[in-house]
């Protein structure tokens, strides 16, 4: 199967990880983490295969236990059966496998992150997409699991194991983008810290040479001043000599030890190595060397003052080590800054940026007050050069001010001299080291908008491949006809329904709405027809005479979202966002019910006086009219967005996505959370619409909002267990309604007598009607305007033509089709 291919891809990607790993130094973590997944990986393979083989056992052949070998113990000898053994030990006693699913999937999970945390142990190269891929699988697998641990001893179940078999195509996918990962970090990122790593080790080994070589030239040298010990100067000459030794003998030993430690595979990671021992083995063989040269230079000025009869050789000496030791010194600090600079800052910010802004910050003061004085100082000879006309200023006594500034006959203002010295200082604010400032910091702040789009455009999730729907194209064994005579009669009945269905043609084409219309439903007795629409407003009228004596029903607030006839056809229910309203058919408001929750969907309570039950998040709550809240229902973790009753008003299932699972944890894609149907604990895969459910209680329908084609369920009583009074549902897959031509679904419904029909419009128009049985397509009706986009549908099968249904527009139009 192409799930099968995936694993085998994975597989061999992992086997040459496992061989291109082996190449670099401190990978066993890696080496570990690649055997654990190609174990993992064939138990997950053995147990989706043997999940398959109980939904198609025709089509899918089951294995044997025995060939479920572990990959990394095939060539050992000796301890293939222990090892074989200890490998099996999660397959149950009955031999189902599929109960150990929950616990292997959170183990892939922690056998990824293991990978990834490997991976990252090697600063030397960093690849966003691995992080990525690796880091939403492992996401996936923990979510995905903590919602199969409410399954458990439910896994012999059809609906649980196709749920089961669903998941193989979302996480094929993301077992498609790490294969690809680990193949380009094989052919990129391996020869990548191999170079780094051989790098490293060329640097101890020529520090190792350089101490070397250095420590005998120190010994010789020793070997001549070690028998002069007369005076205090060859004393000294001695101690800085043999101290210069030692360090270099250290540097030596420390860079040997390095170069081991570095090649070695089994090392431990950085993150798991004391931070001394980190530093002393990486850091001080070049301290230690610059040491030794540093004392040795000591050493060396010494020996020229008690060798030397003249002056000339010592001060030059004093002065050439003096600059080598400080050249020496200096670089080591810059060096060791460069380091704390870039751990501090996390590589934000260059050594000499953090210097220039420390400098920038002592020296601010200075600046200021040398500018404020050159200012002034300039300002004077201006004044001077360029007196004012006399005949521009005019001279007042002591009590009066002079006149700053006089209008010229063009219109410009003469500044004088006292304020041309402020003007002289403002213009010289602008300085150019400002400048630069304000010019880097503009271009930092488009290079930070252009980085946030590109990480916008490239962000992760993506999207590999698209969900297999093969499973639902075979039904369930309950399905299958059980006898030769059944389907001669069948076949020659379902002829008889496609000759009456072509007679289907559109008898009424009104528009009473000026927006979408968002749902539709026949009255009980199928006399009147009600519909709500996005333009506030609801309508009721009678089918025999659609354009004459119409009710509409007007909303304060909110969209009309849907609308409910009552059992006995007296009554109507509207639902808008946060509002409920109980009409009379004749258009009258009897109540409006203000909820302080969003109200998702809305349904009358069978048998019943005048009680609605609200779904209200994971909440459906029981009210009368008079608002008093009769009871509450709580679906957990479930956010319900409809629900169904039965008849008799003893069971009602219900359907949502799951926010989150028990501990907590979200999918990698928020639109690939778990759908479950409330009443009978079913997990779906896809996103669920809708449900309808038949008349008899014995089927369900449910819509999808894409193009996936809807499904038929069938509802079965089983008796219950323990201290359960009453048989509990079992629900069964049964086909999938096919469609030759793909397009999107928008809405179905039950139709025709006895809910024999499935209807289903498409949002460009098509109608389609299948049998319900046999999941044979009846009648396609093609569109007549391509401008009529399709939103709702609903049958008239409890009186009058059980053929006839009408349909909803965008447009605000509703088309009524009979025989």
């Amino acid at each position: 199967s192409r799930f099968e291919r995936r694993v085998e891809r994975l597989d061999k990607e992992l086997r040459n990880f496992d061989n291109g790993a082996r190449q670099l130094g401190s990978s066993a973590a890696l080496l570990l983490a690649a055997s654990r997944l190609r174990e993992r990986l064939v138990r997950l393979l053995f147990i989706f295969r043997d999940n398959a083989a109980n939904l198609f056992p025709r089509r899918i052949a089951r294995q044997s236990k025995e060939t479920l070998v572990n990959p990394n113990i095939v060539d050992r000898r000796g301890k293939a059966h222990s090892e074989a053994v200890k490998f099996q030990a999660f397959i149950a006693e009955d031999g189902l496998a599929t109960e150990a699913i929950p616990q292997e999937l959170d183990g892939f999970a922690r056998d990824l992150r293991m990978l990834l945390n490997s991976l990252n142990d090697f600063p030397e190269f960093r690849d966003d997409a691995v992080n990525s891929s690796i880091h939403a699988f492992a996401a996936e697998l923990e979510y995905r699991a903590s919602c199969l641990t409410e399954y458990k001893g439910y896994f012999r179940l059809a609906s649980v194991q196709q749920y089961v078999h669903g998941l193989t195509a979302e996480i094929g996918s993301h077992i498609d983008a790490v294969a690809s990962n680990l193949a380009m970090f094989i052919d990129i990122g391996v020869p990548t810290i191999q170079l780094s790593q051989q790098y490293a080790a060329a640097n101890l080994s020529n520090l190792a040479t350089f101490g070397t070589i250095f420590s005998g030239v120190t010994a010789t040298l020793l070997q001549l001043s070690y028998d002069h010990t007369n005076t205090k100067l060859a004393v000294s000459v001695n101690a800085f000599w043999f101290s210069s030794l030692v360090f270099s003998v250290a540097a030596i030993a420390t860079s040997l030890l390095g170069l081991a430690w570095t090649q070695a595979i089994h090392r431990s990671p950085n993150h798991r190595v004391p931070w001394w021992v980190l530093t002393w083995i990486r850091r001080s063989p070049l301290v230690l060397l610059v040491n030794a040269v540093m004392f040795f230079f000591v050493g060396l000025i010494l020996v020229t003052y008690t060798i030397s009869d003249n002056m000339v050789t010592p001060i030059l000496i004093t002065i050439f080590a003096t600059v080598t030791s400080i050249g020496l010194a200096s670089s080591l600090c810059w060096i060791v800054s460069e380091r704390f600079v870039s751990i501090h800052h996390q590589g934000h910010i260059w050594l000499e940026d953090l210097m220039l802004e420390t400098i920038r910050h002592i020296t601010a003061p200075i600046r200021t007050i040398t500018r404020r004085l050159y200012s002034g100082f300039r300002g004077l000879p201006l004044y001077v050069r360029r007196p004012p006309p006399a005949r521009l200023f005019e001279r007042t006594t002591d009590d009066e001010p002079v006149q700053s500034a006089a209008p010229t006959s063009c219109g410009v203002s003469i500044v004088s001299p006292s304020s041309l010295e402020d003007v002289v200082s403002i213009v010289s604010e602008g300085t150019p080291d400002e400048q630069d400032e304000a010019r880097r910091s503009r271009a930092r702040e488009r290079f930070k908008r252009a980085v946030r789009t590109v990480i916008s455009m490239q962000s992760y999730p993506r999207t590999y491949g698209s969900q297999s729907l093969d499973w639902m194209l075979h039904p369930s064994p309950a399905s299958r006809t059980p006898s030769i005579r059944g389907k001669v009669i069948r076949r020659y009945g379902l002829s008889t329904l496609s000759q009456k269905l072509q007679n289907l043609e559109c008898s009424e084409d009104i528009s009473p709405h000026q927006a979408l219309v968002r749902d539709l439903q026949f009255s009980p007795d199928g006399k009147y027809l009600a519909t709500a629409s996005w333009d506030k407003t609801a309508c009721i009228f009678k089918v025999a005479e659609p354009s004459a004596d119409n009710h509409f029903l007007y909303h304060e607030r909110g969209f009309t979202e849907q609308i409910l006839w009552s059992t006995c056809g007296t009554h109507v229910l509207t639902r808008s966002p946060r509002g409920i309203k109980i009409w009379t058919k004749d258009g009258v408001c009897l109540k409006t019910i203000r909820r302080p929750h969003i109200v998702q969907f809305l349904q009358w309570v069978p048998l019943g006086e005048m009680s609605v039950l609200s779904v209200e998040g994971s909440e459906i709550v029981k009210l009368v009219p008079s608002e008093k809240v009769l009871e509450t229902y709580n679906c957990g973790r479930v956010q319900l967005r409809r629900i169904v009753v039965t008849s008799d008003g003893h069971r009602i299932i219900g359907i949502g996505p799951i926010g989150e699972a028990p501990n907590g944890l979200h999918p990698s894609r928020p639109t690939r959370v778990e759908k479950r149907i409330i009443g009978n604990q079913v997990p779906l895969f896809q996103d669920v619409s809708d449900v309808k459910l038949t008349r008899n209680n014995t089927h369900l329908l449910f819509s999808f909002g894409d193009q996936s084609p809807p499904q038929l369920w069938k509802m079965d009583l089983v008796g219950g267990r323990g201290r359960a009074s009453r048989n509990c549902a079992r629900l069964t897959f049964r086909h999938a309604f096919l469609s030759p031509v793909s397009f999107e679904y928008v809405a179905t419904t039950f139709g025709g007598k006895n809910d024999q029909f499935i209807l289903c419009a498409g949002k460009s128009g098509e109608i389609l009607i299948w049998d319900r049985e046999s999941a044979n397509l009846l009648h396609h009706i093609y569109p007549k305007d391509p401008d009529q986009d399709l939103t709702c549908i609903t049958c008239n099968s409890l009186a009058g033509d059980p053929f006839a249904f009408a349909v909803g527009g965008h447009d605000g139009s509703i088309r009524i089709w009979s025989t």
